[in-house]
């Protein structure tokens, strides 16, 4: 789950609920399917289709997908990057550059390019992108399962 400066919440579910009901996952028994296609398990589908509780990040581009939008979207409408992080995404072709031969990006550039110069938006920035790296899928499926205690 993520905690939300107050009006995050609700604008992110502005937009979310509304995707998810043209998507087809509003009527009776499409909790499962948005669960398979997204990972989540069901107490995160549930709090996420009811307007509860954004979903963890690592959930975000699965839910991108399912919702046709960008991952970068949810990522603003939850609050942890600007809505100036939209206006710097550019394709190719507008910016008139050429990825062939070019180097590797580091998070740290993406960093830079993004706009994130103060402090606790790169570290967070940062931190989001070690913990995608760190990410094995098996642990998906143990989330919202209730910790060691639960599960002994």
């Amino acid at each position: 789950m993520t905690d939300t400066p107050p009006g995050r919440v609700e604008k992110f579910f502005a937009v979310v609920l509304p995707a998810l009901r043209r998507a087809g996952y509003a009527e009776y028994g499409s909790q499962v399917r948005l669960q398979d296609a997204t990972g989540m398990s069901p107490g995160t589908a549930s709090r996420l289709v009811r307007g509860k509780t954004i979903p963890d990040i690592k959930f975000f581009p699965a839910l991108a997908q399912v919702l046709d939008m960008s991952p970068l979207e949810l990522l603003v409408l939850a609050g942890h990057f600007p809505p100036s992080a939209l206006q710097s995404q550019q394709t190719l072709s507008e910016t008139n550059q050429s990825q062939v031969g070019s180097e590797g990006i580091t998070p740290e550039s993406a960093a830079d390019r993004l706009g994130f110069q103060d402090e606790v938006r790169r570290a967070v920035f940062l931190g989001v992108v070690e913990s995608l790296k760190n990410t094995k899928p098996e642990d998906d499926a143990n989330e919202d399962s209730g910790g060691a205690a639960a599960q002994m």
